[in-house]
């Protein structure tokens, strides 16, 4: 009489592998669902949308900026903003909430800021606005150390800033400028 205990042993060794990789499996879905990473931007971007409660809007302009992106972003009369940022050098995981602000198109330049402090030594900061003056075909933010950056406005008039430094504050901004066709100065504004 032939004994099946050995092929009975493989089979018990094929289950038990079987069960540690679908528990492997439900412990990385789990991961991804309570950090909220995704494998792109544009994914981790339309689930907030799913989530977002004025939403969903309408996504107007991506802008990478390092290892960030900046989805610029409007909902009726609202201008928002939602920064994604990498981790891992492939996952992305949503920075902020969707900051907005109402465009006001009695004034030449709508913006917001925002920021905070990573590892208690980094500032990330950001400006991100729109251009309501069709003139305006560049917006040019100006520091107190002569450092100026300069943003070409296309159809979208939307632009964004970002630094991400140990000196750069919200004291470091000088003004805001709005820059005509000619490079003269239409609009301005200290910040």
């Amino acid at each position: 009489m032939r004994s099946f205990h050995g092929k009975q042993k493989g089979v018990w060794n094929l289950l038990e592998w079987a069960v540690v990789i679908l528990l492997l499996c439900f412990i990385i879905i789990k991961w991804f669902d309570y950090t909220q990473y995704y494998f792109s931007a544009d994914a981790a971007f339309e689930e907030k949308q799913d989530l977002n409660y004025f939403g969903p809007s309408k996504k107007i302009e991506k802008v990478d900026v390092d290892d960030r992106v900046f989805y610029l972003n409007t909902y009726e009369d609202q201008f928002s903003v939602g920064i994604l940022k990498t981790d891992y050098g492939f996952l992305w995981k949503y920075e902020n909430s969707f900051f907005s602000i109402e465009r006001a198109d009695e004034d030449a330049i709508t913006y917001l800021s925002n920021g905070y402090m990573e590892n208690s030594d980094v500032y990330s900061i950001y400006l991100v606005g729109v251009v309501n003056d069709p003139e305006i075909e560049k917006v040019r933010l100006q520091l107190n150390d002569e450092n100026t950056l300069v943003y070409p406005i296309e159809d979208s008039g939307m632009f964004a800033f970002f630094f991400e430094d140990n000196h750069v504050g919200y004291g470091n901004w000088e003004k805001l400028s709005g820059i005509n066709k000619d490079g003269e100065v239409v609009y301005e504004k200290a910040i």
